[in-house]
């Protein structure tokens, strides 16, 4: 499983395709890259963020998808909400089944289930539509890969590329606990996943676009709120994004071809703190042991798996 040479974004040990994940991880810590991408540590206990999102994501990924293959929005409803049931029945150690059991007051199965039918509920009526390529299919669950330059592939998977105002974008679903103002949309501006996005967007579909409709959930107790936001990239914001990536990814390439990998001591406390702090903060010779005790080697982030 953690053998480097099954996994198909590497070659000789040093990464060439890369995703927006491996690729903000490498703008951290190359240390924190070494230990999640080239070790295949994990935490033993997933993120419940992690859960919550990917499960919301995929049921609106797959929502509109059956909708935009002629699924009436009921129907379509139905069968992701079965989905998202079936996702988040757990089996224990003895075989016994129930359901997923949060350490999350908010992001619960109860709320997952809540938050897709109320989004759907409040976008009933969305003028945004689904953009159809040539052939007739709809632009939706797309996994795209492009060569950005020798020894480099970008990879990723966009959602569904849509239509809006006369203009094309690419969307996407985020969730947070916090109240969702204009500051929580300027965080996605800079940023590497949404730059990758327009650029995939162009390139894939040559269609001119100018960014990322962001649809933001803010998961509550008692309540879910909706609210919609634009991450926007002229071409030469997209052309400065796309240099600095490329040198970024280089620099990682030449490090790990070196065994190298230096601790970014500034991101240590981004993000109410990285997962690998305490390893960090403890002596080189004992840190292997306190991985063993602490995280488990699982498959590692493969950028051109296809999910």
């Amino acid at each position: 499983m953690n053998d480097l040479s099954t996994n198909t974004s590497f070659k000789d040990g040093v990464q060439f395709a890369w995703d927006s994940t491996s690729i903000k991880i490498v703008e951290d810590c190359h240390y924190k890259y070494k230990l999640r991408m080239i070790d295949g540590w994990q935490p033993k206990r997933k993120s419940v963020h992690l859960l919550f999102g990917g499960w919301y994501a995929t049921a609106l990924e797959h929502y509109f998808k059956h909708i935009a293959l002629g699924m009436s929005s009921n129907d379509a409803l139905v069968e992701v909400v079965h989905e998202a049931l079936k996702a988040t029945w757990e089996v224990d150690e003895d075989g016994i089944g129930r359901p997923w059991l949060s350490d999350h007051n908010t992001k619960t199965r109860e709320n997952l289930i809540r938050t897709i039918v109320w989004y759907v509920d409040h976008f009933s009526n969305d003028p945004v539509t689904v953009f159809k390529k040539p052939d007739g299919t709809p632009a939706v669950e797309y996994s795209f890969s492009f060569e950005a330059d020798h020894n480099i592939v970008l990879s990723g998977h966009i959602d569904r590329l849509v239509e809006y105002s006369g203009a094309y974008y690419v969307m996407d679903q985020k969730t947070t606990g916090t109240t969702i103002s204009p500051q929580f949309f300027d965080s996605f501006d800079p940023d590497t996943q949404m730059s990758l996005y327009t650029m995939a967007g162009q390139i894939i579909y040559k269609k001119p676009v100018k960014g990322v409709i962001i649809d933001a959930a803010q998961i509550a107790v008692g309540f879910t709120r909706f609210m919609r936001g634009f991450s926007f990239r002229t071409p030469d914001r997209l052309e400065e994004w796309y240099d600095t990536t490329l040198w970024r990814i280089r620099q990682a390439q030449d490090l790990t071809a070196a065994g190298k990998f230096p601790m970014n001591f500034s991101s240590c406390h981004k993000y109410n703190g990285c997962e690998f702090r305490n390893i960090c903060n403890r002596s080189p010779a004992v840190r292997d042991a306190f991985l063993q005790n602490d995280f488990v080697k699982a498959e590692r982030w493969d950028p051109l798996k296809r999910r």
